[in-house]
């Protein structure tokens, strides 16, 4: 499918938070929606998407363009410095509460950025927690992003069965407020998104990462 022009997507502004805990089970602290409460706010347009908005990931070189392939979803996650190996969910949907429950399964595609063989930025976030009992590991998923250095290989597995390689370029703590992630069509990367559950709500990592090629 082709994207819109660059135009549509050039200066979209994205937040990234995640949602406080809440109190613990018998066992052990768990996050509090697993309790069956859920964010109320919505998501904003396809546009101009607030990260804000999107279900909580807490507690619990130039870039070269793929040529002359069809897009894709990824489908796997693999980066050998992290030992992370995780499967890659794609919603269609944008509705908070509906990725919310998703990201209990693991790290999630946001449906309105690209998809591997096209131009673009493709974004994936998931949780990170640091509570000493997490009965579901999805909540720890991204938990060892930071230690993510700049030229650390990141494999995205696509659908078609191809392997699409990434270089990371940059790692950054930002806040909720200031954070803004490029949707341009002009650039073709990868952005994983998730929260430093020890330094507060305000605290967010961004990492991104260069395309490199396909095997």
């Amino acid at each position: 499918m082709n994207r819109p022009p660059a135009a549509v997507f050039v200066a979209s502004t994205i937040v990234i938070f995640f949602l406080s805990l809440s109190a613990a089970d018998s066992i052990g602290f768990v996050p509090y929606y697993v309790d069956g409460s859920s964010p109320a706010s919505v998501l904003a347009t396809s546009e101009q998407v607030a990260l804000s908005d999107l279900p909580m990931l807490g507690d619990e070189a130039s870039s070269q363009q793929p040529a002359a392939m069809e897009a894709t979803l990824p489908v796997r996650l693999k980066i050998p410095a992290i030992n992370l190996d995780l499967a890659v969910q794609n919603p269609s949907t944008i509705d908070i509460d509906k990725l919310d429950a998703l990201l209990v399964n693991g790290p999630a595609r946001y449906a309105d950025s690209a998809k591997l063989g096209e131009s673009g930025n493709i974004i994936l976030f998931a949780h990170s927690s640091h509570l000493p009992i997490v009965h579901n590991q999805m909540y720890k998923a991204f938990n060892r992003i930071p230690e993510l250095k700049s030229g650390d290989t990141i494999t995205l597995v696509g659908y078609d069965g191809k392997s699409y390689l990434y270089s990371v370029e940059s790692l950054v703590k930002a806040d909720v407020s200031d954070t803004s992630i490029d949707l341009s069509i002009d650039t073709t990367k990868l952005t994983l998104v998730t929260c430093d559950t020890l330094k507060g709500k305000s605290a967010r990592y961004v990492l991104t990462a260069y395309f490199v090629g396909v095997l």
